[in-house]
């Protein structure tokens, strides 16, 4: 296979083949962790996102409403990536899973606490239950921590829908 030049079948350098695997392995890696690999997205839309967290004491959520008032900048605090204006705050009651008796796993209710949505409108790029803003990719379930006017809280993303 190899001739007295190193050649493979008398025709490719082995140094050579090398060097063109090496080459097609770094192509590679940049293409599908840099540029490729990312999610095709639609042109930009109204979005909506509704950020929830699901128990809070009372007065964190208190504060909260409050401070987050129809029309204040909603931002990401890790990111400081703008994420809209809030357009809704409710409170609603705290929801708590744990199991029963049983094992099985239930909903309830803890006493002072309540849980918080927070939605807000924002112009960006669905994609597949996600939304791209400011080169980063907010999902469903993803955790942030947002500035909503002047409260800053932990929340998840519950919806991200086109308005």
């Amino acid at each position: 296979m190899l001739d007295k030049k190193g050649r493979l079948f008398g025709k490719v350098s082995v140094v050579d083949l090398f060097a063109v695997i090496v080459i097609a392995a770094v192509v590679a890696f940049v293409y599908f962790n840099v540029g490729g690999g990312r999610p095709v997205v639609g042109a930009e839309q109204s979005v909506l996102i509704t950020f929830f967290n699901p128990m809070l004491h009372d007065f964190t959520v208190d504060a909260a409403v409050d401070a987050a008032e129809r029309g204040l900048p909603v931002v990401d605090d890790a990111n400081e990536i703008f994420l809209g204006n809030v357009v809704d705050v409710r409170r609603g009651e705290s929801i708590s899973i744990m199991p029963n008796v049983d094992g099985i796993e239930v909903a309830s209710h803890m006493p002072g606490h309540s849980s918080i949505y927070i939605t807000s409108r924002v112009t960006g790029r669905l994609s597949d239950g996600a939304v791209v803003l400011g080169g980063n990719i907010y999902a469903v379930g993803s955790e942030v921590i947002i500035w909503a006017g002047q409260a800053k809280t932990m929340l998840h993303i519950s919806e991200i829908r086109a308005e």
